[in-house]
């Protein structure tokens, strides 16, 4: 499974490049899903590898929106965070009198968590046999998770060959080395 952040990964972080570059991406030669190219030939690799979209993109956009814009990326998006956690994922918590109860996430619940934690729900929900996350996010991920989360400068993100080479040794050390394209 591959977690997939949109913007910081798939073209520049538009807010992160305007506050280090003082200059906007898209005037800069840049555009938006950018990466989309790269990352789809990179995954021929690993067929089976399917996408999870934890970007608020979706959210803010809808999926349809979001999909049109990830070319053949398209087919292996399984679902967004968001959506899974909030509407699929039921989860167990412990009341204040001790005993425990099934509840959902709400909106509340999932726009308190940050990345990491969003990620990690979802993880331990799906409980998918190898995973990695890739995103420009780099605060406040759990423990244990560092050999699954490819952090990518937001100012560059997945265009960037320093940036594909870091996510390469990623997908590499948990899905294998991948078929020869």
């Amino acid at each position: 499974m591959l977690y997939l952040g949109i913007s910081g990964t798939l073209h520049p972080s538009e807010s992160t490049y305007e506050l280090v570059l003082h200059r906007s991406p898209w005037r800069n030669g840049h555009r938006r899903y950018e990466a989309v190219p790269w990352l789809s030939n990179a995954l021929a690799r690993w067929p089976d590898v399917q996408i999870v979209l934890t970007s608020t993109q979706v959210w803010k956009h809808g999926l349809p929106a979001v999909l049109e814009h990830l070319g053949a990326l398209t087919e292996r998006v399984v679902g967004f965070t968001y959506e899974d956690l909030t509407t699929r994922v039921v989860r167990q918590v412990r009341t204040r009198s001790g005993t425990t109860r099934s509840v959902r996430y709400s909106d509340e619940d999932y726009w308190r968590m940050n990345k990491g934690d969003i990620v990690a729900a979802h993880v331990e929900w799906l409980r998918p046999d190898a995973w990695v996350a890739v995103d420009d996010e780099d605060i406040l991920w759990p423990r244990g998770s560092a050999d699954h989360v490819c952090i990518v400068d937001g100012c560059k993100g997945l265009n960037d060959p320093a940036e594909q080479d870091r996510l390469l040794t990623y997908l590499t050390a948990n899905f294998g080395p991948g078929s020869e394209q």
